[in-house]
């Protein structure tokens, strides 16, 4: 996007200028990302329980510095396994954001007409809509019963929660909760 009046475009990476109330919004979105990233990298630098010492440092700041930029330089030292942690949540995060389910109009139609009333059993499933059934099945392969700890824990119903966490992992059903 280009605007003419002020003399300069809003491009991916933009020269960000003074009194322009655009390139002032997008320096102050910018300029909290770099606080709170160097906040959060900070606070994992003084988790050091074997006081190693620091051999990595970090450095954070705006692309393209100017001199009204420097207070929003950071820079961060922190051991090798630190700089792992920060690695292991990036790779984290990642592949969470991955395995994220598609959109509801991504996923496949489902001919409810092909199964008859009453007939939603496993085994109907999978004769009339095996990709379905192979989804389900995926879907809760990949549940982590130890995911559901803190729930069961918690729950106001601790009775209840044990017997469904029980269930869950057993693999036994026997129609009550």
């Amino acid at each position: 996007m280009r605007n003419s009046d002020a003399g300069h475009s809003h491009g991916p990476t933009p020269h960000l200028v003074t009194g322009c109330p655009l390139c002032d919004h997008q320096r102050t979105v910018r300029n909290q990302a770099i606080h709170h990233l160097a906040e959060a990298i900070h606070l994992l630098s003084l988790i050091n329980p074997t006081q190693a010492a620091p051999t990595i440092r970090l450095n954070l700041a705006p692309i393209g510095l100017t001199g009204d930029d420097t207070p929003n330089c950071h820079s961060v030292d922190l051991t090798a396994k630190q700089a792992q942690t920060v690695a292991d949540a990036v790779d984290s995060v990642n592949a969470y954001a991955g395995s994220q389910p598609p959109p509801v109009d991504a996923l496949p139609a489902v001919n409810r007409e092909a199964i008859g009333t009453g007939e939603w059993s496993a085994a109907a499933v999978a004769q009339n809509d095996p990709d379905l059934y192979a989804d389900v099945i995926d879907m809760f392969d990949a549940v982590d019963p130890q995911s559901y700890l803190d729930d069961v824990l918690t729950s106001r119903e601790p009775e209840a929660a044990a017997a469904a966490y029980e269930q869950l992992v057993t693999g036994e059903w026997d129609g009550e909760l």
